[in-house]
């Protein structure tokens, strides 16, 4: 919630910047808070969930990739569905059809938002410099699921 809050505002400074409003160091220090939140987050992550680290190195994370294992932390934590099919459906990765399709669309927003930012951490790891796609985040998702079935973490049916 903080990190979310966080976020937001340097979104909103970064967006004024780009206007042309005089916003002094105020991105620079809110880019620090929301690091320290995520680093928060990450170490928060190690000690509840297990073999975290475990899924991060399959997944290619380094420890140095604070973003990458924010996003995998909050996606193990509120995505406890071990199955890939429940999983698209939570976080709204299909394409909604019919004439109210947008309108009936539910998804949790929040753990799209944590696919997102490890999606995002990892295509640029791999050197991809384009936003994440439905395929990319379907494909990211998919390796994490396998992972957490290969480590163990899928028998108890819980991502915490």
């Amino acid at each position: 919630m903080k990190e979310q809050m966080l976020y937001r505002n340097l979104q909103r400074v970064r967006n004024a910047s780009v206007i042309g409003i005089d916003v002094g160091s105020n991105i620079r220090i809110l880019e620090e808070m929301v690091e320290d939140a995520r680093r928060e987050i990450v170490n928060k992550a190690i000690n509840i969930i297990p073999r975290f680290t475990d899924i991060a190195n399959s997944l290619g994370l380094g420890k140095d990739d604070i973003d990458g294992l924010a996003g995998l932390a909050g996606l193990l934590v509120y995505n406890k569905s071990t199955s890939y099919r429940k999983s698209i459906n939570y976080l709204g990765l299909y394409k909604a059809r019919g004439r109210d399709g947008r309108r009936n669309k539910k998804y949790s927003h929040k753990v799209q938002r944590y696919l997102v930012m490890l999606t995002n951490t990892i295509l640029w790891r791999n050197g991809e410099k384009h936003p994440p796609t439905f395929k990319d985040m379907r494909r990211i998702l998919r390796m994490v699921i396998e992972a957490r079935r290969r480590i163990g973490l899928a028998e108890d049916g819980a991502g915490v």
